[in-house]
């Protein structure tokens, strides 16, 4: 008995070591990046380059909060960039001073988001009904509005947006960029609805166990569609402050988005498995990304560099999610 309950006390043990490990592993790794950068870069912890990490990360992390709804559910976007460029295009077309069409810009921001309501619909329609793997549905959704992108651009910059709307990408309160306060308050408002609502609650039920939240009475089906719909108007919202702060819209300026929304996502915890995650893994995981770009930069290492390091990281982020988990999986039943 004695030695039964010194095992059981030892598998406590270890379980709370691993619990705290991985909801602090990134977090850790980020402190000591941070350490690193600001003693061999120069100026990495002045006021204006954390400001500016913020900048760069704040449409990486309106994007990430897209991905973070979808992947609580279960399910994976991959036509975040190409939304994005979809948005930034089709927003740049209706307000260009050199085109035909001139239309309110924040008109414009209404017919966009109705576009983006559709395609998350659709996105929705074509995971939930055909039983298809979202990550063909997605892929197969980007792969149109890519072509779709092109055929509004006719393969050329949307340029002249408007003055009255450039506040919106290029603009400040105080000393802060408008982009960190809309990527503020895109987080204030996705982390309240996630920890503090029913609908949160449903988010979480569906991704941990869809049967046994379709059993409990909830609408897995709707609950679905509407996190592809939050994650396409999250995109179409990147869209716009990225066309505003570009000052024009081309059909591969979102491209780059996709990628780094899902390495945010898992690198801060979110697990592709679905029901895991909080919006504090969230942001770990976006600056993890940020400082680890702006450090790189700040250090002259190459772009093409950045680029192998954060793919090496998705990969360590994504295997060690799902290593824990059939791990586990594992351990229980040889507990059994």
């Amino acid at each position: 008995m004695q030695a039964t309950g010194k095992n059981l006390e030892k598998r406590i043990g270890d379980k709370g070591v691993k619990a705290f490990t991985r909801k602090y592993m990134m977090l850790i790794i980020l402190i000591l990046m941070c350490t690193f950068f600001s003693i061999f870069g120069e100026n990495f912890f002045s006021v204006e380059n954390l400001i500016t990490v913020c900048r760069q990360v704040s449409i990486i992390g309106i994007c990430s909060a897209g991905m973070m709804f979808a992947l609580l559910t279960g399910h994976i976007d991959l036509s975040i960039g190409a939304t994005v460029s979809f948005s930034a295009v089709l927003f740049a077309k209706l307000v260009s001073e050199n085109e035909d069409i001139l239309m309110n810009p924040y008109l414009a921001m209404l017919v966009v988001l109705a576009f983006c309501v559709v395609l998350g619909i659709i996105k929705g329609l074509l995971v939930v009904e055909t039983n298809m793997p979202a990550l063909i549905a997605t892929l197969a959704v980007s792969t149109s509005l890519e072509g779709v992108n092109y055929l509004i651009t006719d393969a050329k910059p949307i340029s002249k947006i408007p003055d009255s709307i450039a506040w919106l990408g290029q603009g400040y309160l105080g000393s802060i960029p408008m982009p960190v306060i809309i990527f503020a308050l895109i987080i204030l408002v996705a982390g309240f609805i996630l920890a503090f609502t029913y609908i949160g609650r449903y988010i979480y039920a569906t991704g941990s166990n869809t049967e046994a939240a379709r059993l409990a009475g909830l609408n897995v089906k709707f609950v679905k569609i509407s996190a592809y719909i939050v994650c396409s108007c999250l995109c179409a919202v990147a869209g716009f402050v990225l066309c505003t702060r570009l000052r024009s819209g081309t059909a591969t300026t979102g491209t780059a988005y996709q990628t780094k929304a899902l390495t945010s996502c898992t690198v801060g915890g979110i697990s592709m498995a679905g029901g895991e995650g909080t919006i504090y893994n969230l942001l770990v995981g976006i600056f993890v990304i940020g400082v680890l770009t702006n450090g790189m930069t700040i250090l002259g290492i190459s772009d093409y560099w950045q680029d192998v390091a954060q793919g090496i990281i998705l990969a360590f982020a994504v295997g060690v999610d799902y290593y824990q988990r059939t791990h586990v999986k594992t351990t229980l039943r040889t507990a059994k």
